[in-house]
Parts: C-alpha cells; sequence; structure tokens
C-alpha cells in the first residue's frame, strides 16, 4: 500500500544530526578527558572533543564509538557510554545548522594510548578539570558532562567503572576525588562507602609499603546510595 505521508516542504530547513564524545579517565590520580586537535577549518588547530556527523542508518551510540576510533585511533570500547544532553542553539557551527546529541563515555582503568586520525592533527589526554581552550561549544558540552559525571557518583556507583577488577579503597577514594576536584575524609569515606554494600572483600592483599592493602570487588547485587 502506498504512504500517504504528504513530503517535506521545498523550503523545509536541512538539519546535519552530530554526535560530540565527552570521553573520560583517570591518568596520574588526575581526571582527563579525551581531546583532539582540529586539522581544518573552523576553529583550526583548536582543542574540541571527539565528534562528527551521523551516517544515515546509524544509530547515536554507533555513531559516537565510530568517531572515538575514527580521531583517536583507539581500538577500546568504553566501559559506559550514555546520552548527556542535545544542543542546538542556532549558530554553534559556522557551516550550517548542526544538532548535536553528545555523549559521556567512560575508559577502562590504565593508560589508553591515543594518537590522531582521519582530520585532526593529534588526541591526548588533558585535564578535564582545567581544559584548554575549545572549538565551538564543547567547553559547554563539557561542563555538562562533568556535571553529569558527579551526579552518577552518587547513585550509580560509576566510579568503579574507572578501575581495574580488584582494587583497593585508597584507590576508589582516588577516583571520588579527581572526580569531584576536591579531597574527602578518608574516616567518612570508608563507613558510607563501606555501608551501602556495594563493594565486597576479594580475599587477597596486595602488597606494598607497609601494611598489605585489602583488596575489593564490586558486589553482586550491590545496591546505590548517595555518599
Amino acid at each position: 500500500m502506498p504512504s500517504t505521508m504528504p513530503p517535506l516542504p521545498a523550503d523545509a530547513l536541512v538539519v546535519g544530526l552530530a554526535v560530540d564524545v565527552a570521553a573520560f579517565a583517570i591518568h596520574d590520580g588526575e581526571l582527563r578527558v579525551l581531546l583532539v586537535q582540529r586539522g581544518e577549518g573552523p576553529h583550526l588547530r583548536a582543542w574540541a572533543l571527539p565528534g562528527g556527523l551521523v551516517h544515515p542508518g546509524e544509530e547515536l551510540a554507533e555513531a559516537s564509538l565510530r568517531v572515538l576510533h575514527d580521531e583517536t585511533s583507539m581500538d577500546l570500547e568504553p566501559r559506559h557510554l550514555e546520552q548527556l544532553h542535545t544542543f542546538a542553539e542556532v549558530g554553534r557551527d559556522p557551516r550550517g545548522r548542526v544538532v548535536s546529541v553528545a555523549h559521556l563515555a567512560v575508559l577502562p582503568h590504565g593508560t589508553v594510548a591515543v594518537q590522531g586520525g582521519n582530520e585532526v592533527l593529534g588526541a591526548e589526554w588533558l585535564s578535564a578539570h582545567n581544559p584548554p581552550p575549545l572549538a565551538f561549544d564543547h567547553a559547554d558540552i563539557l561542563a555538562h558532562a562533568l556535571a553529569r559525571l558527579q551526579v552518577r557518583l552518587e547513585y550509580a556507583n560509576l566510579a568503579l567503572e574507572f578501575l581495574p577488577e580488584a582494587f583497593t579503597l585508597p584507590e576508589l577514594q582516588g577516583v571520588y576525588e579527581a572526580i569531584l576536584n576536591r579531597q574527602l575524609d578518608k574516616r567518612n569515606f570508608r563507613k558510607k562507602l563501606l555501608a551501602q554494600g556495594v563493594l565486597t572483600p576479594s580475599g587477597e592483599r596486595r602488597s606494598g609499603v607497609g601494611r598489605p592493602a585489602q583488596l575489593y570487588r564490586r558486589a553482586k547485587h550491590a545496591r546505590t546510595a548517595a555518599l
């Protein structure tokens, strides 16, 4: 049966659909965001979040993973990926009307090597709390992503996605402090976190300077609560 859907009017607005990805990882105790240096205008040589137009028939999550790989040569997939916010300010891109669905990503524990791909000059993990000037409205996107990341600490235990399978309580506290950009009281942090039931002892200890540290894992049926 032929479709009765009327065609779009000739003066219909043509809008480009894009994705931009704020990808985070902990490096040397600091929260870093993955940035690329643009190799073409507008904003030539400026730092930006990985991003690009969505291909026909491509899901938004697929597009986000694609641009991460294409622009940073990174083969490792995020441990967490979620839609963040839609940015549709008129004039956000001088090339035309482009609506971006921003995503937040968390990369696994450990240093993830990146390098520029496609038409970018380079890719680096830079400070998330003190980034360089960013192209387009990417400073706003990063600010939204940081705020979401901090909220997700409180009710989704997202800090655990930054760590290896087994970790110490000081390492977990370090993730919280890196994301919140402030120090936490050690005793109160441990007391509240252990009371939530989100962790379980692994039965192993890590040797180092002083007394071997107890290792923990995510509890199988972890409940969430705010610190």
